[in-house]
């Protein structure tokens, strides 16, 4: 969008009254082309997800509030009831955990409303998504599926994955 603009400026001539800012061009833009609104739109709402996916492979638990403010619009607009009615109510317990819970705020602000399996940076993942995970090796090929039957092979697969990465 930025190149866009800046194609705009080399049309414009060099006289400083001519030129209009970006948050006036796009808005224009906007108005003139559906089809630049649509995309306009869209860009929006990726970059609010990407913010809200740095949030948590940071574990920025601000970061993560704002980000799930600036989503709660997108559920009502796209029809997402479910979304649209409890995450505002999610997102307000969030902000009054400083009063309501100090001890767990300050948890959650040190990083601890996700899960690191690694230490590498960038790489933590919601609770929601460790749960998955762990389901999927379970239930997948090598799971605990089949083993409930016979007690000697399912105590052996749960020392396994106390071992393995099941545990981590």
């Amino acid at each position: 969008m930025h190149k866009a603009y800046r194609q705009y400026l080399d049309t414009v001539d060099d006289q400083a009254e001519n030129t209009i800012s970006f948050e006036e061009w796009k808005e224009r833009r906007e108005i003139e082309s559906p089809l630049f609104h649509f995309w306009s739109l869209t860009l929006k709402l990726e970059l609010i997800i990407l913010i809200f996916v740095r949030s948590l492979r940071e574990g920025n638990f601000n970061l993560y509030k704002d980000s799930l403010t600036m989503l709660i619009p997108w559920f009502f607009a796209l029809d997402h009831p479910n979304y649209a009615r409890w995450l505002p109510i999610h997102v307000r317990d969030m902000f009054a955990l400083d009063t309501i819970a100090p001890s767990i705020a300050t948890e959650f602000e040190s990083g601890h409303f996700v899960v690191r399996k690694t230490r590498s940076k960038f790489s933590a993942i919601d609770i929601a998504h460790v749960h998955e995970q762990n389901n999927k090796l379970v239930k997948g090929e090598g799971g605990v599926i089949g083993l409930t039957e016979n007690a000697s092979p399912l105590l052996r697969w749960i020392v396994w994955s106390r071992s393995g990465t099941c545990g981590q």
